[in-house]
């Protein structure tokens, strides 16, 4: 009940007051990424959590043009630490979706989504990481030793 009036009180934060839109929708794709964590956990209601991970997504998408304009801002220390929020979460829900679709069986759709988790965010070990395992369990061992190779270059400092 707390987070269904989170959700619309940062919806309406959206709507109506452009100078904090920027932290509403991060807070609100926080309460997405939690719903979704909530709806998986257990292989219950993934279609739910599939959902849910996407919204989370869409609403960091939505402010990442402002935390873009916003960030950089050395008067307003709080829009900085929002800004330096986006990649870590957005790496999260890159990771939670790819989890899901897994659960779901759909591995061609969580190799996408680790894919464009590995091209929007190409140096951060982690995500190559994701994107190898997801392929080796798919039986593409050229394409998830590359990943490896490319996340231990990363982890090593050599690319």
């Amino acid at each position: 009940m707390l987070v269904k009036k989170a959700e619309v009180m940062f919806l309406k934060a959206i709507e109506c007051c452009p100078d904090v839109a920027m932290k509403a929708h991060m807070n609100l794709a926080l309460v997405y990424k939690t719903r979704a964590e909530s709806l998986a956990s257990g292989g219950n209601n993934m279609e739910g959590a599939k959902a849910a991970i996407s919204d989370a997504a869409k609403q960091l998408e939505s402010a990442k043009p402002l935390l873009m304009f916003e960030h950089g801002d050395d008067d307003d220390a709080d829009s900085n630490r929002y800004a330096a929020q986006y990649k870590p979460l957005r790496i999260q829900c890159h990771r939670l979706k790819g989890q899901i679709l897994a659960g779901m069986g759909d591995y061609e759709s969580c190799r996408a989504e680790f894919q464009q988790a590995a091209d929007q965010f190409p140096d951060v070990p982690g995500v190559w990481n994701m994107l190898a395992r997801i392929l080796d369990l798919m039986g593409k061992t050229d394409e998830a030793a590359q990943a490896h190779a490319k996340a231990s270059a990363l982890l090593n400092g050599t690319t």
